[in-house]
This record gives structure tokens, C-alpha cells and sequence, in this order.
């Protein structure tokens, strides 16, 4: 298997229609301001800049969300890149949360892996900290799902200021801070990274069931290499 899967996120493609939508709201902001409905020119104006603002933020975000080749999957952030071999993802899944009797279906994709201190090795401290506060939603989630299950939050008390890697190092700082904030996430919804669906380029269950499928292709063929 040698071909390279890339992932351009469908919000992105958004940025065409939000600069436009800005440019129409200008044009007519702009009529408007040279009538005597002046405050309606200048909440219009607003609402012009703010689109524009957003159109913008969007066209600077990274063209593919993700790539998935023979070797890892990537998921390219703002700040960096974030690798994870094939052979350290243990599984791809939909994440669910209860809610009363029912299960609600959270907008993020959940990434089990075998080890998080690579992860935590490569992420720069930029992006450590976006995700950190990206996450602060989802530990809402996190704790009202183990109190469903009648299990202890103490966790949420430990100290956040610094994580003990796989190597029996502390690591502290912005990415000390944000191992630990995935730590406290791993207890109530059982992943290690989160993607947000905004990311994808498709139907969720299929984007799941092509990580998966890509990492079992993977890994048979690094087994066939082998016997080789």
C-alpha cells in the first residue's frame, strides 16, 4: 500500500463564502452609512469585518487537516504537526456520552494510542496550550460521565502543573499541563487525543472506518515485509 491519503477539512473550504459574504455586507454597509440609516451602516459594517475576520482565519488554516500514509498518520495543526505511527494508535472511534437515558454523540473523534509520551515529545508549546483550552469543553463531559458511572473524580483534584511520561520523566510547562488536562480526559471518555469533527472531509463513521481499515492495511503489510 503506497498511496497518501489527504484530508482537506470541509470547514475550510468555507473561507471563499465568508470573505464574499463580508464584501457584500461592506458594499451595502457602505450605502447605507450614506443615508440617514447610519446605525444600521454601522452594525453592518460590524458584521462585515467580523466575516471577514473569520474568511481570513480560515484561509490561513493548514490546507489538509490530516494525511495518512504507509508509515503514520499525521494531523497537521497551526502551530505543528502531530505524527503518530501506525504502530501506536491502537484504534480510531465515535465518542459518546450519556445524557439522562440516552447516549449524545460528542464532535470529536476519539484516538486511543499505546503510548502519549511521543505525542507529548514532538507537540510544540503553542500548540500544547490551544489544544489544552480547545479541551476545557470536554472535560465538562469527562467528569459528568464518570459520575454516571458512580466513580471517583478525584482525579480532577491531582495536581495539573506537570505529567510522569512512560520514561518516569516530569514534564512541565504548557506541555506538562496539557498531558495532564488529556490524563484527567482519558478517565471519562476513555481516549487519548481528541480530533474535532470539523476536521473531516467526510461522514464521521466512514472517516473512522478509514483510519481503522488504513491501520490494519498498515500493519499488514509491515507483517508481510518481515517475512520477507
Amino acid at each position: 500500500m503506497n498511496n497518501t491519503v489527504k484530508v482537506a477539512p470541509i470547514s475550510r473550504r468555507n473561507h471563499q463564502l465568508f470573505i464574499a459574504i463580508a464584501c457584500v455586507a461592506g458594499f451595502i454597509a457602505f450605502l447605507l452609512l450614506l443615508t440617514e440609516l447610519k446605525l444600521a451602516g454601522y452594525i453592518t459594517l460590524v458584521l462585515a469585518i467580523i466575516f471577514l475576520l473569520f474568511g481570513f482565519a480560515k484561509k490561513w488554516e493548514p490546507e489538509f487537516s490530516m494525511t495518512l500514509n504507509q508509515e503514520q498518520l499525521t494531523w497537521h495543526l497551526k502551530q505543528t504537526d502531530i505524527h503518530i505511527p501506525w504502530d501506536n494508535l491502537k484504534q480510531c472511534c465515535l465518542l459518546k456520552a450519556s445524557k439522562g437515558d440516552k447516549l449524545m454523540e460528542l464532535q470529536y473523534i476519539g484516538v486511543k494510542l499505546w503510548d502519549l509520551t511521543p505525542i507529548v515529545d514532538q507537540i510544540s508549546p503553542r500548540a500544547a496550550k490551544s489544544l489544552y483550552h480547545e479541551y476545557r469543553s470536554l472535560l465538562h463531559v469527562s467528569l459528568l460521565e464518570s459520575q454516571s458511572r458512580a466513580e471517583s473524580l478525584s482525579y480532577v483534584q491531582e495536581d495539573a502543573e506537570y505529567w510522569t511520561n512512560s520514561r518516569k520523566e516530569k514534564v512541565s510547562g504548557l506541555k506538562g499541563m496539557f498531558a495532564a488536562r488529556l490524563n484527567q480526559l482519558k478517565h471519562g471518555l476513555g481516549s487519548d487525543l481528541y480530533i474535532p469533527l470539523t476536521s473531516l472531509d467526510r461522514n464521521e463513521q466512514d472517516f473512522v472506518r478509514m483510519i481503522n481499515d488504513y491501520k490494519l492495511q498498515a500493519e499488514a503489510t509491515a507483517n508481510e515485509n518481515q517475512t520477507q
